[in-house]
């Protein structure tokens, strides 16, 4: 292969390499954006990897391949203390890097705000969600024949506290790249703050039954003026 068909073949392996990245839309959440970016910065990190070592085969492939008169086998060594030194120290910082990114970013999603602008309290079940807005009487039922729409304020910090009443279920907004286990007798807590108003699909992403597949329910981001006359509607509904 011509050296510049392999410059070719090693910009398009990175290209795809960096452009799978871009599958992912930008979370429209604070708490995504940050898992987003972890995301990210993993697939940098492996698409240089993998150009280098991709690269260091094919030079030597191509460096040292058998030649028409090679009638001899190259210098042959049994240790080179500086190379093992290297492929042993090398990984070492990889994975030093890897995991003081991991860390970092879990502690940013996890961290919980003592003083929450809303609380939702959530409920899993076979099959479908409760979810109650505190302090306010409000309770919206998601059932497999009637998947609910939830409303929630916009650019406001809202913790959710998920748990479940048979089986475990998982709370999973793909959009905003969270997922926090539903489980009996326990409850999960975390702050999502949704910065773009907007329809996201919510889903149980742990197998729970028969109609798992049909554990629905959409979350509508709206602003905090629309969200507040939607909440005392619900509350007039609610009153006997």
């Amino acid at each position: 292969m011509k050296p510049h068909r392999r410059r070719l073949l090693l910009v398009a392996c990175l290209g795809v390499a960096l452009g799978s990245t871009g599958c992912v839309g930008v979370p429209p959440d604070t708490q995504g954006r940050d898992v987003k970016g972890l995301y990210d910065f993993f697939t940098y990190f492996a698409a240089v990897i993998f150009v280098i070592t991709a690269g260091l085969i094919a030079w030597s492939i191509i460096r040292y391949r058998k030649k028409p008169d090679d009638d001899e086998l190259p210098p042959q060594f049994q240790k080179h203390i500086p190379l093992e030194i290297a492929w042993f120290a090398i990984p070492q910082v990889i994975v030093i890097i890897l995991f003081i990114a991991s860390t970092l970013t879990l502690s940013s999603v996890n961290k919980l705000d003592p003083n929450p602008d809303m609380t939702l309290n959530v409920t899993g079940f076979q099959w479908g969600w409760n979810f109650g807005y505190a302090d306010s009487g409000v309770t919206i039922h998601s059932t497999p024949d009637q998947n609910a729409t939830i409303y929630l304020p916009e650019d406001q910090t809202i913790e959710f506290r998920i748990t479940s009443q048979d089986v475990i279920h998982s709370f999973y907004l793909p959009a905003l790249l969270s997922k926090r286990d539903a489980i009996p007798g326990h409850t999960n807590r975390i702050d999502l703050n949704i910065t773009d108003p907007g329809t996201y699909v919510g889903r149980c992403a742990e197998y729970c039954g028969l109609f798992h597949n049909r554990m629905s329910f959409d979350v509508k981001v709206v602003s905090d003026g629309e969200f507040q006359s939607w909440l005392a509607q619900q509350q007039q509904q609610a009153q006997p």
